[in-house]
């Protein structure tokens, strides 16, 4: 099976890359790679991860990051003609067949891709910024599409301190939870690629660090954060980043199109879980390497703080049941005896050293539970021993 160039070619949206006048600068390259990207993905083939051959210029790291998959073309072409095992059925000799000839179909295919690209570019750059590629005799035949760039980018798209630290200006700005994450996750690829091209690049671990920072500065994401946290380090790819976040945030949305608002009923509590978490990740963000293992005893803590605070709540819950149930009994045996109210509850002759003068039935100094410093448990109406003089006026009515 043989492919014609222009059949391939025709699979392109840009026929013809922006044409750059004069010295290449960074920003004229970075489009010119945008519409290059465009061309690639749109020739699929069988080793490119649903991109297509995007893979022939994106740098390896990324790619297999981004991806999940590496970016992996045969490193040489098929033979000639299939080999057939001795003794091969009918039905088998036919399957071989069929993949011999896609094996050769693919093979051209990457072959033509791989000349069209570097074409296009050279195409949209004076021949004078590649003329060291340019050999005399083979032209730019044993030059790839990255070496080319890269060439490029090296010797005139040099980038100064100034858009390096604009580039971690915008790398490290928060994400807006009314826009999709894709918005948020396309920036920050674009700022890493930018860091990458002046040598100073983001790792994986620092885009996942930041990214997670900015999330949980949106809202209620904590209980998100800790799924994330319970999966293996082979589990926190920025591949998986992307998947697990981007489902959190839709699953939050839906929430709040159906509740109208984003209220939780431990709204408070989450929002200082989510602060405590962000200054813990806002130290790690710049860090080269994420410590993982100091972020779970921070988020152990957490837990067991709000396991604390769950149990106090039961506990007042189970109190205030009980100060409810008694108050209804004292009434109940306040119509019983034919008295309520004012007259049933509070001591005529009644006195508290820390309470004063008016207090209830069988509250007195010697029983009072609640104590003042210097409390005297002998002291009484007539004998206050320098005590409370609160309400002294006030009489049984």
């Amino acid at each position: 099976m043989i492919i014609a160039r222009d059949k391939v070619q025709a699979l392109m949206p840009h026929q013809t890359l922006t044409k750059i006048q004069g010295e290449p600068t960074h920003k004229a390259i970075r489009k010119l790679e945008k519409e290059l990207g465009a061309n690639l993905i749109a020739v699929p083939c069988s080793w490119g991860v649903n991109k297509g051959h995007l893979g022939e210029l994106h740098d390896p790291a990324i790619f297999l990051a981004r991806n999940g998959a590496p970016y992996a073309p045969p490193a040489a072409a098929p033979l000639a003609y299939p080999d057939m095992p001795v003794g091969a059925t009918t039905a088998a000799r036919e399957q071989i067949r069929a993949e011999h000839e896609l094996a050769q179909y693919d093979w051209q295919t990457l072959q033509h891709v791989r000349r069209i690209a570097v074409n296009l570019v050279a195409a949209a750059i004076e021949p004078v910024y590649y003329a060291e590629l340019d050999d005399p005799d083979e032209g730019l035949n044993a030059v790839s599409v990255r070496e080319l760039l890269q060439f490029i980018r090296e010797r005139y798209c040099q980038i100064d301190q100034s858009e390096i630290d604009k580039n971690m200006e915008t790398f490290y700005e928060g994400m807006d939870p009314s826009l999709p994450l894709s918005v948020y996750i396309r920036k920050q690829e674009e700022c890493q690629d930018f860091a990458n091209d002046a040598k100073v690049p983001i790792s994986d671990q620092t885009m996942i660090t930041t990214a997670t920072k900015h999330a949980l500065q949106c809202g209620d994401y904590t209980e998100a954060w800790k799924e994330w946290n319970r999966g293996t380090d082979a589990q926190k790819t920025w591949r998986d980043w992307k998947s697990h976040w981007t489902r959190a945030f839709n699953e939050n949305r839906a929430i709040q199109r159906l509740t109208g608002n984003s209220f939780r009923a431990n709204a408070t509590i989450e929002t200082e879980l989510s602060d405590q978490l962000v200054t813990s990740l806002d130290n790690l963000a710049y860090a080269a390497v994420q410590k993982n293992d100091t972020i779970v005893k921070f988020i152990e803590t957490i837990k067991q703080q709000q396991d604390t605070i769950h149990k106090l709540q039961a506990q007042n819950g189970e109190l205030m049941t009980k100060l409810l149930e008694g108050q209804s009994a004292a009434d109940a045996d306040a119509k019983r005896g034919g008295t309520t109210g004012e007259k049933h509850a509070w001591d005529p002759s009644g006195y508290c050293w820390t309470h004063g003068y008016k207090v209830k039935k069988g509250h007195n100094s010697k029983t009072c539970k609640t104590r003042g410093e210097g409390h005297h448990e002998s002291a009484t109406r007539s004998n206050i021993m320098g005590g409370n003089e609160a309400n002294k006026t006030w009489i049984a009515k």
